[in-house]
């Protein structure tokens, strides 16, 4: 059977630059908060048996993960660092056309693709108006169909990993340590910018502060909270919701 192909080409709508938070590089990072622009935290937790059948989408998550204690237990932690576009992207002209195109981050270079490996382009799923996939070079066939595109995709998602480690260091600087579980729900963090900028600043220096002592989850789902509490983990209770939002994703 001959693969279906994926057109695109932006037409300028700026639906993308809206409503959402998009995840950033380390590098970005300090570059949007230098800017004088908000970064939203996403935390979000997991074990070995989130994906019991599903070794693939296990090791994709380790490597982009760091292993924390939680009470009895042991968790993996991600962090994603996040540009705060709830409203709209802070670079957006009133043309609606980025005002720092040739230095955006990467994943609005890869748009409309997926960071995530696992995750089908579908373009029902994008905001785009029906003629931007109407029109264009061909994207996606079964595969990335653009070499420079495809190494711009592998290049944020090595980045994904390659900044693990740093992204939680300086979480637990903050004092950012209670995280959602993930596929349940997230964790967001709209951290002080200038705070935020401090503490990637000192663990660039090498001045990180010890690792947090203890974890915690927040867990709303009745089963699995039990589970969890069974098998070790410290739970946040929901009433203790402090310095974030908690977004159930189910």
């Amino acid at each position: 059977m001959q693969p279906h192909a994926i057109r695109f080409a932006c037409t300028g709508c700026g639906g993308c630059c809206k409503g959402r938070l998009i995840p950033l590089t380390l590098q970005e990072t300090r570059q949007w908060l230098q800017r004088g622009h908000d970064v939203a935290v996403i935390l979000e937790a997991f074990d070995a048996s989130t994906w019991p059948s599903q070794p693939e989408q296990w090791a994709h998550n380790a490597r982009r993960s760091v292993e924390v204690g939680s009470g009895r237990a042991k968790v993996r932690v991600i962090a994603v660092f996040a540009a705060n576009a709830l409203n709209h992207c802070p670079n957006l002209g009133e043309n609606d056309l980025c005002g720092i195109y040739h230095e955006r981050p990467l994943v609005c270079r890869i748009y409309p693709m997926e960071i995530n490996p696992f995750i089908t382009l579908r373009p029902e799923h994008k905001g785009c108006p029906p003629e931007a996939w109407q029109q264009g070079e061909v994207l996606f066939t079964d595969r990335i169909v653009d070499p420079a595109l495809q190494r711009q995709v592998n290049q944020s998602r090595q980045a994904d990993r390659d900044d693990a480690r740093a992204k939680v260091a300086v979480c637990e600087a903050l004092g950012l340590t209670v995280a959602a579980w993930k596929e349940d729900a997230l964790a967001v963090y709209l951290p002080d910018r200038v705070q935020l900028a401090d503490a990637i600043a000192r663990q660039d220096a090498g001045l990180a502060a010890a690792p947090a002592a203890c974890w915690r989850v927040r867990v709303d789902t009745p089963g699995l909270s039990e589970r969890l509490a069974v098998a070790g983990v410290a739970l946040a209770p929901a009433a203790a919701a402090a310095g974030y939002t908690f977004y159930p994703l189910k």
